[in-house]
């Protein structure tokens, strides 16, 4: 089964200034923007990289802090991401990698979609996109 082993998720330097500069924008708590940008870096294009060097220097989130009580939700997310693009996990069955580049670049593309609290409603799926998604069988979770 696939599982996050790191106890603290890295974050690069830029990660980091873009997180406090959200932070006073928006006055959210940067692990609610952190998990905001994951999802949103799943749903985005294309596989996210990140080179292991440009996290020295950055800021490392322990990951129960980052995640709370769901973090195994995160991780079950990841993997279908994961599965949907044919990117294995190592062979010792960690996602650490896949994870932690999804996290950097959802902070590079929340900072890039919000800037102020009231941005964050553009975020939200229109009704036209969940109609699409319920044609292609998939049903959003019920409120």
């Amino acid at each position: 089964m696939s599982e996050l082993t790191l106890r603290k998720i890295p974050f690069t330097p830029e990660s980091e200034n873009r997180l406090m500069m959200m932070k006073a924008r928006t006055g959210l708590d940067r692990t609610d923007l952190c998990r905001i940008g994951f999802c949103l870096s799943l749903e985005e294009p294309g596989i996210p990289t990140l080179d292991e060097s440009s996290l020295h220097g950055g800021r490392e989130i322990d990951r129960y802090t980052l995640l709370g009580q769901h973090g195994q939700g995160y991780v079950s997310l990841l993997v279908v991401w994961m599965r949907q693009n044919g990117v294995a996990p190592s062979p010792s069955g960690e996602v650490d990698a896949p994870f932690v580049a999804h996290m950097n670049r959802g902070v590079e593309l929340i900072t890039s979609r919000v800037r102020t609290l009231v941005d964050l409603a553009s975020l939200l799926p229109t009704q036209a996109a969940v109609s699409g998604r319920r044609a292609k069988g998939v049903t959003p979770p019920s409120a």
